[in-house]
């Protein structure tokens, strides 16, 4: 293949790329929380537009979009959930983890039991649930 032909296949990638990149974010993530999300660790299992192990961002923010609790329910199977505030509800999910809802086989590892981090669990679920509905 001639040099034109690879630098042409090269460009058409890259926009390809470009292209897919932009419509995946299409809002602004400050970075106060790309950098609590890295030091937390949450990218290892969520994606911003793309499940990964767990669900995206923008699929937590459009299922949760409108509500105002959240029946957190642990890790306990038979339990019927305790009832809070959707925020509150979140960040007890995120810090204590849970039996999986999107998936489960995959449940929701406990990323701060002992409430460390909580401002910052709090800050990401705000921005999460900020995220406008996909289009």
């Amino acid at each position: 293949m001639s040099n034109i032909r690879w630098a042409i296949l090269i460009a058409t990638m890259m926009l390809s790329m470009t292209a897919h990149a932009a419509e995946a974010l299409r809002v602004e993530i400050p970075p106060e929380i790309q950098s609590q999300v890295r030091m937390l660790g949450c990218d290892a299992c969520h994606g911003w537009s793309r499940t990964k192990f767990g669900p995206a961002w923008q699929d937590v923010a459009d299922r949760y979009r409108g509500q105002t609790s959240y029946a957190y329910k642990g890790f306990n199977i038979d339990s019927a959930g305790e009832k809070l505030p959707l925020v509150a509800g979140l960040v007890k999910k995120i810090s204590k983890g849970g039996k999986g809802e999107w998936n489960e086989y995959i449940p929701m590892a406990p990323n701060d039991p002992q409430g460390i981090h909580a401002k910052e669990i709090t800050n990401i679920v705000n921005f999460i649930l900020s995220i406008p509905p996909k289009k």
